[in-house]
């Protein structure tokens, strides 16, 4: 049984390993997202005449269309990579593994759960725990992939404006 709950406390860790990995991922794609619309912003003292010609043109469309599909992906890759670092596991009242499980509890109380529960509750609470755990480093993950996915594309739309502000 000693090894069974050593081998889930490596597996807990483990998980929350890909939860520290998706956090670390998150953040340089939101930092080249700011880079990005910085450049943007710079040039669009260039962009700005084509887009407030009157009446609009077939440049003045295209450009709009463009900036709208920027913003757009620039906003979801913002949506996706910021949701990465929010907390999503409440508390569930009787977990001696969870942090906010136990901060609920009394001193006391934690002190007499501990000392009294049996090493099939340990593991039980330990699966439970790498369960949660799991499903947040996959979430995180999946939301991870779909910023860089996005922000691959709204690079496509920056050099596109970038070209189109040099002219």
């Amino acid at each position: 049984m000693e090894e069974r709950l050593r081998s889930h406390y490596e597996s807990l860790s483990r998980a929350i390993g890909f939860t520290r990995a998706a956090d670390s991922k998150a953040a340089p794609v939101l930092a080249l997202q700011v880079a990005l619309a910085g450049t943007v912003a710079a040039r669009f003292e260039r962009l700005a005449p084509i887009i407030g010609k009157e009446p609009w043109g077939v440049e003045s469309a295209v450009l709009a269309g463009v900036l709208a599909l920027y913003a757009l992906s620039v906003i979801g890759v913002v949506a996706f990579a910021t949701s990465v670092y929010l907390p999503r596991n409440p508390r569930t009242g009787g977990s001696l593994i969870y942090f906010e499980d136990i901060a609920a509890m009394s001193l006391e109380s934690l002190r007499e759960q501990a000392t009294s529960m049996g090493t099939e509750t340990i593991e039980r609470q330990l699966l439970d725990q790498i369960h949660t755990v799991s499903w947040i480093a996959s979430t995180k993950m999946r939301r991870v992939r779909w910023a860089y996915y996005l922000s691959l594309l709204s690079v496509v739309f920056w050099v596109i404006l970038l070209g189109w502000g040099s002219f």
